[in-house]
């Protein structure tokens, strides 16, 4: 499967030659003050090129992979899913779209339920997690939207291994401004 349909939405299981395409959302001007600042700074591509190539195979990909949200044929944004298997088995997300154009609409909601509702099959996972900036306040009401609540960090520690707690635990912003929220399908 190369594509998952939804409603407004398709998710297309995104390829090596995206990778620049999914950094350069990540990074635009339009959105990326709402995921880095002077503190949280963004990734320089080079950096971003050292997440594993299993992410960009173009189908699914129990391990992970990224997506690109598709809206009138048109890419928007990316969602991905990392699986992990060390203790209770989960997957974690991560989403962001190009353009505020595209926020607010439910696009979001919308892929990360599909996201939920396909690996939740495919791969037989209940426990999802998403670990936002605290300051994305709109992000952090789509995702409780989509039935995701906050938790404890401590908690982490019944998915996470403990060399995979040491080295996330603490989150993409640091243990105050990480927000852990989790989601059971």
């Amino acid at each position: 499967m190369s594509v998952i349909k939804g409603k407004r939405i398709n998710l297309l299981f995104a390829k090596k030659e995206d990778r620049r395409t999914i950094y350069d959302m990540l990074v635009s001007p339009e959105t990326v003050h709402l995921m880095f600042d002077e503190t949280h700074p963004k990734p320089t591509y080079e950096e971003f090129e050292e997440e594993e190539d299993f992410f960009y195979s173009g189908e699914s990909n129990r391990l992970g992979s990224y997506m690109l949200i598709e809206y009138q044929n048109e890419i928007v944004g990316s969602v991905s899913y990392a699986c992990g298997y060390e203790k209770n088995p989960y997957s974690e997300l991560d989403i962001w779209m190009k353009s505020s154009k595209y926020t607010g609409k439910g696009l979001g909601r919308e892929a990360i339920n599909l996201v939920v509702e396909f690996v939740g099959n495919e791969y037989k996972i209940s426990d999802f997690i998403i670990r936002p900036w605290i300051k994305n306040v709109n992000a952090i009401k789509a995702y409780k939207k989509c039935g995701f609540q906050e938790f404890p960090r401590a908690d982490l520690k019944n998915y996470y291994d403990d060399g995979a707690y040491e080295k996330y635990g603490d989150g993409d912003y640091g243990i105050e401004d990480t927000v852990n929220l989790s989601k059971k399908k």
